[in-house]
């Protein structure tokens, strides 16, 4: 029954990570992160030129959050655009490289159109009659407005942004490796888009800035009224990335202990704890820990596991990972009594909650592995919060026939060395 549920949870999650297009985030009336400004439907206003009198408004609660290319977060409404005409040429929308036709009403002779328009990217939309643009109109936030939104997936890099104070900014990164396999360098892209602002060559956003090293990049923006701003970008990247770290940690235990006779006892055993991570790609690894406490009785666990990323949701702040491979346990109720050792098969999963509670590269993670035997039960359960240094509260139990051993107590775990 545990196996079936295994793969259960297995494919049906996997299923979810083949998903292309990220939902929508939130609606309505929306706060862009943790401690940032909200933004409100009705600070944006739309300017209309042209031919015809275009009438247009944004739909009330059609606001939604996308990415683009996975990275760049940004807002989307819905605008209703309509004009009277009773010619008979033929009419469309363009917007962002996409052609809309839109729908006639024969009774007002009204050409009708609701388009999703990006808040976030100062493109505008163009009328086409036939073959001749014929009108132009443009979203944007009223001048009062503005916040600089650097998204959680440039934390890590420290990214920061200074310039166009009244206008809304979305920053998003996406990181790759360079170079010889152990001597891999970041390779950092940083994409900008702004809701007023666009290069001087008037060229699309969003834009996209390099970053092989440290440092800081300036760019030259101007609105639609000649406008302009200087905006600086700046990022701080390791040399290299290591594909292999090492980490480890200490902390007081409550250790239980029972023998073949069910003698059983408790003390507090001094336990030590060695993680090892060695990257294969974005998605999988390949993971050890070692676990050792002793006292009067010695209790000993470790593990080799495959490590595969399920399914990334929550906008991807949420991680599930698949925990397959074995263990070993040795374990000794008293020094006068011999170590059993033996390898063992559970198998387990990983949960990841990434910039946990709105701050920025901390992580909260649930974890255990479950026995799939009965030959012997077996389970280890684990709660983890930290960046860098983390708290980690753990529990392991093994019982083989009468014997048994289990754990449970609190740690510090620290890195201590990186490789390749």
């Amino acid at each position: 029954m545990n196996v079936i549920t295994l793969f259960f949870i297995l494919f049906s999650f996997h299923s979810i990570a083949q998903r292309q297009k990220i939902d929508p985030i939130s609606f309505g009336r929306v706060k862009l992160a943790e401690d940032r400004q909200m933004i409100d439907l009705r600070s944006f206003k739309i300017k209309a030129e042209g031919k015809f009198e275009v009438k247009g408004q944004i739909i009330k609660d059609t606001l939604q959050w996308i990415r683009l290319d996975k990275s760049l977060l940004v807002p989307r409404a819905l605008v209703e655009v309509s004009f009277k005409s009773d010619e008979l040429n033929h009419f469309s929308w363009q917007y962002a490289d996409q052609k809309i036709i839109p729908l006639y009403d024969k009774n007002n002779e009204t050409y009708e159109a609701q388009i999703f328009v990006s808040l976030f990217e100062s493109l505008p939309m163009e009328l086409f009659e036939n073959e001749k643009v014929v009108n132009r109109i443009r979203i944007t936030p009223d001048s009062n407005e503005g916040s600089q939104l650097v998204d959680f997936s440039c934390a890590p890099y420290g990214v920061q942004i200074k310039g166009i104070k009244n206008d809304f900014v979305s920053v998003g990164c996406r990181i790759q490796r360079t170079g010889d396999f152990g001597d891999e360098k970041p390779y950092l892209e940083v994409l900008l888009t702004s809701a007023s602002y666009r290069l001087k060559d008037n060229s699309p956003p969003p834009y996209l800035i390099i970053f092989h090293k440290s440092g800081e990049s300036k760019i030259t923006l101007r609105d639609d009224e000649g406008h302009e701003e200087v905006v600086t970008v700046t990022a701080t990247i390791p040399k290299k990335l290591p594909r292999f770290k090492l980490a480890a940690g200490f902390g007081p235990y409550t250790l239980e202990t029972k023998d073949h006779s069910g003698n059983r006892k408790y003390e507090i055993a001094p336990t030590g704890m060695l993680y090892g991570n060695f990257y294969l790609n974005e998605s999988s690894s390949l993971r050890f820990f070692d676990s050792f406490s002793r006292n009067e009785a010695t209790f000993h666990n470790w593990g080799l596991y495959f490590a595969w990323d399920l399914a990334e949701f929550c906008d991807q702040r949420c991680l599930l990972t698949s925990l397959i491979g074995l263990q070993g346990v040795d374990y000794r109720y008293s020094p006068r009594h011999t170590t059993q050792a033996e390898v063992i098969l559970p198998q387990g999963f990983e949960f990841i909650y990434k910039h946990a509670f709105g701050k920025p590269n901390y992580r909260l993670s649930y974890g255990m592995f479950a026995s799939l035997s009965g030959l012997y039960d077996y389970q280890n359960i684990w709660l983890r919060y930290g960046k860098g240094y983390f708290w980690e509260l753990n529990y392991i139990e093994w019982q083989r026939h009468r014997q048994k051993a289990s754990m449970i107590g609190l740690s510090i775990g620290f890195p201590i060395a990186n490789f390749f």
